[in-house]
């Protein structure tokens, strides 16, 4: 017997032989699955991200409320409504999988299925948990293309701030957080951070496993349940330490951000993107470093109430964090 999802696959694609080929991985809390199928009558596999909540959650840290529950759901919501309409904006220098289907669940509004283009089947088959210097120059070069991209472009569909950690949202971490010069400036950094002129779409969870890559270091991204409006330097302090030790910070952290402006700025003025001028280039570049030690504090602060002892809270992290409460 068929399991619904086939069932419900099937229906849509009017392809009685589709069948499931693997689990690819649970959905944070178990909210559902993101699978592989095949579809004979689309000659080809396809990746369904299926979200259907538990009646009872379990959260992996011990932490759920409703507002958390609320939270997951739209931001799935959030994640197909990138994939409608604005996934086929981006190019090969920032590509991500294109969408195929959106399946909603009249009786139940929380689930849905969305189908997306198999990035294995086209090359991206690599995940890593550590990487080169290369290919952290490949992410980085995907993240400014992305940031250039959409620099000047209405998202509004999407979060009005985008990443999972922004102090709005999470307010049950920002209360259990020990008291002291971080928390007392919390929202004087957010407010730095969303209140700059020149903002983009950020990715919102930039992290080394969201990344695929091709075996010649193409790259392409996954998982955009956060994204939305921000600064570019939110998506790389987050993949920086997603994928650095804090010695490698200490030793390469600022050459890397370079690079990454260095892209930027080229892609800003060159045809067809055309985001701006050379001055406000400038300008941009300016505002957003100003602002890489608010976007480690931000981070920093969520992680203090989240979970203090986390392994991504370490010597650089404090003493960005410390550049602006000494200031």
């Amino acid at each position: 017997m068929s399991s619904p999802i086939v069932t419900l696959l099937r229906e849509h694609f009017d392809d009685p032989q589709l069948h499931k080929q693997a689990t690819l991985q649970r959905l944070w809390s178990d909210y559902g699955e993101i699978a592989r199928y095949y579809s004979p009558r689309l000659a080809k596999s396809i990746i369904v991200k299926h979200v259907a909540p538990p009646a009872n959650v379990h959260h992996p840290r011990g932490w759920h409320s409703d507002i958390g529950h609320q939270r997951k759901v739209q931001s799935y919501q959030k994640e197909a409504a990138f994939y409608q309409l604005f996934a086929a904006l981006c190019d090969a220098q920032c590509y991500v999988p294109q969408f195929i289907a959106l399946i909603k669940n009249r009786e139940h509004g929380e689930q849905q299925t969305l189908v997306m283009e198999d990035l294995g089947s086209i090359g991206f088959t690599q995940v890593y948990q550590s990487v080169s210097e290369l290919q952290i120059k490949a992410v980085l070069n995907w993240l400014a293309h992305f940031h250039a991209r959409f620099l000047a472009i209405d998202t509004s569909a999407l979060w009005p701030i985008g990443s999972y950690w922004h102090l709005a949202t999470r307010q049950a971490e920002y209360n259990i957080m020990p008291t002291g010069g971080l928390k007392k400036n919390a929202k004087i950094i957010a407010d730095r951070l969303e209140g700059a002129h020149f903002r983009t779409l950020i990715h919102g969870d930039a992290k080394l496993a969201n990344f695929c890559f091709s075996t010649n270091d193409d790259v392409a991204a996954v998982d955009f349940q956060y994204v939305g409006r921000g600064v570019g330097v939110k998506d790389v302090m987050y993949f920086l330490g997603s994928c650095l030790s804090d010695r490698l910070l200490w030793e390469k952290h600022d050459e890397y951000v370079d690079y990454y402006f260095e892209v930027l700025k080229n892609v800003l003025l060159l045809p067809p993107l055309v985001r701006g001028t050379a001055q406000q280039t400038i300008e941009l570049e300016q505002e957003w470093r100003a602002l890489i030690p608010f976007a480690w504090a931000d981070f920093n602060r969520f992680l203090q109430g989240w979970s203090a002892e986390h392994v991504k809270i370490n010597n650089f992290m404090h003493a960005q964090t410390a550049l602006i409460l000494t200031a």
